[in-house]
């Protein structure tokens, strides 16, 4: 009763929200997702936790005998369709500035460079070139990213031997293998547990279709999956697991990884295994210590001075960023993650939640299952504390690195409720409706939210002109039509109208053809997501001082 319960609650308070906040533009697009997206299966899933429950006793089901003996199967079926679907459904399109990044950085990385020069001639106006995410250096004498490396390093390293498009179905494929040996660990010989594991993975929409985009979401999941494997084996073992904790906390924020082993190794110290945990201990703090010191590192290595707080608001100390994240703490965040934690449950295998729940419930004292759990209730607190606005997500990407935990959580509460629940219609039912209606349905909207953005940014590669300047106050995430590459050798350049003066329009001009994209063309946007313009007569005046020269 208290999971139906819990979601009921989650449900009352995101549309208590909604009617208090209603939604219209991208201000309330956490809002906007929930009520298109997520609203409906997290109504469906709580009726099945709380209507569920009686249906018949299990039998023993053949086809997952058949399908535990190859469970590279399911490994490679998923690799392939989330590298299939990054280039037929999401067209191969970065739709957010953090996939944008991740592939910047791995141009940089792939000709050997941590940062790359801005031209002198382009740094006045070097804001319009768009700064989000970048390190606030004096001048912007360089482009300098504000994220850790090692996702970019890793599409930069197979982009230089094949697709770089390739790198998260293959972290999704690599997360499979090791959820599969974890649970093979863990209940020797229980095939069922173990094939349940790993369908509960493949199941989820937020693994398959976050496994199609360039977020560093699925490296923090197979790479979380392999820790815990490596952490499992022990004795040499543990070497593995410290250089994997090394790359997991430089993926791209230094937060998430940290978060889903400190449970684990806390519990060394209630083990009294105490070399084991100064180990671990002495590691977590070098390489703690070393991604905390990375963006100081590289800012003095471009050149240098380092402003405190540069125009787009990034700083960079991540104490000043945790400082700005904490005062923006306040009562919206309840219901934002409200929201997030719905479309989180929402974008999995519809029974992932009640088995993860009889799994806690049922089996507490049971190996891993108290710090697993722990895991996920500190990523809540602290995102819900730090950051509640995730913006862009196929399900809730904040706590992706956790859904292999889950599912261990949910093989647990497969064992615990054998012979009981899910009988085995229900469990055939389950995942026909989330293999064939839900997450087909979610590739949907992934596609009905990305295509849109894909088809204007052909087009502005396609306009014949040097630079294009976009008016990126005229739709919801106008700004991230706005991405170079780091040499800017693209054409055109393209800029961010919000942040060029008439002055500098007009001498533009002057010297290069100069084309504009203004609400017209950007409506196909507007019919999704109907953010109000902002800022239309300015953007007028930049394009009057430009009309001979547009094409």
């Amino acid at each position: 009763m208290i999971l139906p319960v819990g979601i009921g609650l989650l449900l009352a308070i995101a549309l208590a929200g909604v009617m208090i906040d209603p939604v219209q533009d991208k201000r309330q697009f956490t809002a906007f997702l929930f009520i298109r997206q997520d609203l409906a299966p997290a109504i469906l899933i709580a009726l099945l936790c709380r209507f569920g429950l009686s249906i018949g006793p299990q039998t023993r089901i053949g086809w997952m005998d058949r399908l535990a003996q190859r469970p590279w199967v399911i490994a490679l079926a998923l690799a392939l369709f989330c590298w299939a679907g990054h280039h037929w459904l999401l067209r191969g399109y970065d739709l957010t500035r953090d996939e944008q990044m991740a592939n910047f950085d791995a141009m940089m990385f792939a000709q050997g460079r941590l940062f790359w020069p801005i031209a002198p001639a382009w740094r006045p106006i070097a804001e319009a070139l768009n700064q989000f995410f970048m390190l606030p250096i004096a001048d912007r004498q360089a482009w300098v990213s504000s994220y850790l490396p090692i996702n970019a390093a890793a599409r930069a390293l197979i982009g230089m031997s094949g697709d770089p498009g390739l790198t998260s179905p293959l972290f999704t494929g690599v997360g499979a293998l090791a959820l599969w040996r974890i649970a093979d660990r863990l209940w020797p010989g229980d095939v069922a547990a173990r094939t349940v594991a790993l369908l509960l993975y493949a199941g989820s929409s937020q693994v398959v279709i976050q496994g199609m985009t360039a977020h560093a979401m699925a490296g923090h999941l197979a790479l979380n999956l392999l820790w815990l494997l490596l952490f499992l084996r022990g004795r040499w073992s543990h070497a593995g697991a410290i250089l994997i904790g090394f790359l997991a906390t430089g993926l791209h924020q230094p937060l998430f990884h940290p978060l889903f082993v400190f449970p684990i190794l806390a519990g060394l110290l209630l083990q009294r295994r105490w070399p084991l945990a100064l180990l671990y201990g002495a590691a977590y703090a070098v390489i703690g210590l070393f991604w905390l010191a990375w963006p100081n590192l590289i800012a003095q290595w471009a050149g240098g001075p380092m402003e405190a707080l540069s125009s787009t608001g990034d700083r960079l100390s991540y104490a000043d960023r945790i400082f700005d994240m904490l005062a923006g703490f306040g009562p919206v965040s309840l219901w934002l993650m409200a929201m997030n934690l719905l479309r989180f449950i929402a974008w999995q295998h519809l029974l992932l939640l009640p088995l993860a729940a009889a799994g806690v419930g049922l089996a507490w004292r049971a190996p891993l299952v108290r710090p697993l759990m722990a895991g996920v209730v500190l990523h809540i607190m602290l995102v819900g504390l730090l950051l509640a606005f995730q913006g862009h997500g196929w399900g809730y990407r904040y706590l992706h690195g956790l859904i292999g935990s889950l599912c261990l959580l949910a093989a647990q509460g497969w064992i615990a409720l054998r012979g009981h629940w899910p009988g085995t219609r229900l469990w055939a039912w389950g995942n026909g409706a989330t293999f064939l209606l839900l997450l087909p349905l979610h590739m949907a909207m992934a596609a009905w939210l990305t295509l849109p953005y894909a088809q204007i940014s052909a087009q502005i590669d396609a306009m014949p002109a040097d630079i294009v300047i976009v008016d990126d106050g005229a739709v919801a995430f106008g700004s991230d039509l706005v991405v170079n590459r780091p040499d800017l050798s693209n054409r055109p350049i393209r800029l961010l109208g919000g942040n060029m003066t008439v002055a500098q329009v007009a001498t533009l001009c002057r010297d290069h053809r100069v084309a504009f994209v203004g609400s017209t063309q950007l409506q196909p946007i507007r019919r999704i997501l109907d953010a109000e313009p902002v800022e239309e007569q300015r953007f007028r005046r930049l394009r009057s001082v430009c009309t001979p020269s547009r094409p």
